[in-house]
């Protein structure tokens, strides 16, 4: 399937060809392109949180019919498209905004998203939560855990003057979008809570 589908692709292409054969060509890529996303939708609510986040990653490059998204989004459009009654709730919090997820189990998970300026002026969108406090014995242990994270990547940080665990991701601002911001949110919760289990054991939120 791969090879007809770069075979197609090369035929589209070529401006040469009859265009008996490009239309063939836009057929058979169309009818790929078609089967591909229901088959990715069929799986949208996958019992796998992990298929279902991959799911929406992939739907969000795909933009089938071609229309060019906002250049940006404002922070708080960002945010807004990760509430979800009974399962996320988005309030104000200083320069950012604070999305509450509720997890299985009963557990919570507080999951920040805020503004961020490197030293070179590259504004970012920063995703984070705090999972832990930190100590010795839990660093090795977190290094090591970071090489089994598929999405963001822990840090340290302080917080209330307590150092502790952050997972965090971090988008560029002008190219950022609500469903990644949203995939993103569902993600850092899981994880952030799956180390704070594994540090503390604790549901600290």
């Amino acid at each position: 399937m791969s090879k007809e589908i770069k075979n197609a692709i090369a035929v589209l292409t070529n401006t040469k060809e009859t265009w008996v054969r490009r239309r063939d060509a836009v057929d058979f890529l169309a009818e790929v392109a078609h089967r591909a996303l229901a088959a990715l939708k069929r799986h949208l609510k996958d019992s796998d949180v992990d298929v279902q986040l991959a799911v929406e990653k992939a739907l969000e490059r795909v933009d089938a019919k071609g229309e060019a998204p906002p250049e940006t989004y404002s922070l708080e459009q960002l945010v807004r498209a990760c509430e979800k009654k009974g399962a996320r709730t988005v309030t104000k919090h200083e320069d950012g905004f604070v999305v509450e997820v509720q997890l299985r189990e009963g557990r919570h998970q507080r999951v920040y998203v805020t503004p961020f300026e490197r030293k070179d002026g590259v504004s970012l969108v920063r995703v984070f939560t705090y999972c832990g406090a930190a100590d010795p014995d839990s660093l090795r242990w977190a290094l090591l855990a970071n090489m089994k994270l598929t999405h963001g990547a822990l840090a340290l940080a302080k917080e209330e003057g307590e150092e502790r665990f952050v997972l965090v991701n971090s988008y560029l601002a002008d190219s950022v979008t609500p469903p990644q911001v949203k995939a993103s949110v569902k993600e850092i919760a899981f994880y952030g809570d799956w180390v704070e289990k594994k540090v503390t054991g604790l549901d600290d939120f």
